[in-house]
């Protein structure tokens, strides 16, 4: 019935302790803990942990100096605190409460260093929990932490007597090199005689060589650097400076070699003109800096929505031009309406705008038209008109206003 009541309150206290731990911000038991060094201990709890039987009164001033000088213990002295406890309450025949204490003091083993937990000062709490287990009559626990007693101890001597031999040895191989260092030093001298010359010529050739490499080395990154800025400059004749893509110029001259390759090899080329319905009035509600961020936002969502093969670019002010490579009307058709539901869907907000958004597209196909770029991105900018015509937020196809025409010139 003791023990039973033991392990309860053993168990009690290690919720405790650990609730303590995590309170600290310490890492919990799930955590594993890797101490960096040895921690320092206090010489007044060394000095009662050594003690084989430390005086209640003793114990009860180093307590009321600890907790008067507010001073924190580390992990290792903690340890050695529940020790000295153990001991006492272990002289005053209360080995239940001895128990506890050592098996408080085992939980913080995790944060000590191997090297400090074998140590006898520290080692020594399994004695005195192996003889207060044999007092309660609880003998297997009683035998296997007199067991870890003697094994920390046999480490613990073997790690010391391992150590004495290797200052020994390294105090025998020390005068051994200071002896061959003398020898070595006065044959170095001869050698530093021999090579004087050597090594003056040699400085003087590595001068040469290092300012030859230093005027090379300047040469490459000059001309790198020129081709760093020549390759920037190239970028930016390319490139919409709001959106970052391509301007005006580079539309045409790909608008043109696309035009040119279609022809050549048979295939088909849509174009759409997008515009931005009622621009004007956000730049005048809210300012030009808000719209510029309109415009950059439309150029990304657009962007999604563009195939790797396809070319598009801001044609001036709030029109964008998108160049569909191999692609026929009905599809050139789809991805204008994806683009249209996306931008009305989008939530301005963000920018500050209050308001939907919307765009109007025009399509046109080269098969509609001659087979020129003008005369398709002015097709693409007459069904985009068309579009703002019938009410905006919209898509208008070329083919659309031809097939209007040829009715009314038919009627």
């Amino acid at each position: 019935m003791i023990m039973r009541w033991a392990l309860f309150l053993f168990f009690i206290a290690s919720i405790l302790l650990n609730a303590a731990v995590a309170a600290e911000g310490l890492p919990g038991e799930h955590n594993k803990v890797i101490p960096a060094k040895e921690f320092k201990l206090r010489k007044d709890i060394v000095d009662l942990a050594e003690q084989s039987v430390p005086l209640p009164e003793n114990v009860s001033a180093l307590l009321n100096d600890i907790s008067i000088l507010n001073s924190a213990v580390n992990y290792a002295e903690q340890y050695l605190i529940l020790l000295i406890k153990a001991k006492v309450k272990q002289q005053a025949q209360q080995h239940n409460e001895a128990i506890l204490l050592i098996e408080q003091a085992k939980l913080l083993s995790k944060y000590i260093t191997k090297e400090q937990l074998i140590r006898p000062l520290f080692a020594n709490a399994y004695l005195v929990l192996a003889d207060s287990y044999a007092e309660v009559k609880d003998y297997d626990n009683a035998y296997k932490n007199k067991k870890i007693f003697v094994d920390k101890y046999n480490e613990y001597r073997d790690k010391t007597r391992q150590k004495n031999i290797e200052k020994l040895t390294e105090n025998s191989e020390v005068a051994q090199k200071i002896s061959e260092n003398k020898l070595l030093a006065n044959q170095n001298k001869l050698k530093e005689l021999r090579i004087a010359d050597v090594h003056a010529q040699q400085e003087d050739q590595q001068r040469r060589f290092l300012f030859i490499f230093c005027a090379i080395l300047l040469f490459i990154l000059l001309l790198l650097r020129k081709l760093k800025v020549r390759k920037k400059l190239l970028v930016l004749a390319k490139t919409d400076s709001l959106t970052g893509l391509l301007n005006r110029t580079e539309l045409f001259n790909q608008g043109h070699k696309l035009v040119q390759d279609t022809k050549e090899q048979g295939l088909e080329l849509s174009v759409l003109l997008l515009d931005i319905d009622h621009f004007k009035l956000i730049n005048d509600k809210y300012g030009h800096s808000v719209g510029d961020l309109v415009l950059e936002k439309i150029a990304s969502l657009v962007s999604e929505t563009m195939r790797a093969r396809d070319v598009f670019s801001r044609l001036g002010g709030e029109e964008f031009v998108s160049l569909l490579p191999n692609t026929n009307l009905d599809h050139a058709k789809a991805i204008a309406m994806r683009v249209i539901e996306k931008i009305a869907q989008y939530n301005f907000n963000e920018l500050g705008v209050n308001e939907n958004i919307t765009v109007s597209i025009g399509v046109a196909n080269l098969k509609d038209t001659n087979p020129e770029f003008d005369d398709i991105l002015h097709a693409a900018d007459l069904a985009m008109y068309q579009a703002k015509a019938e009410g905006r937020n919209q898509m208008v196809s070329y083919e659309a206003i031809v097939r209007d025409r040829e009715r009314r010139s038919n009627n």
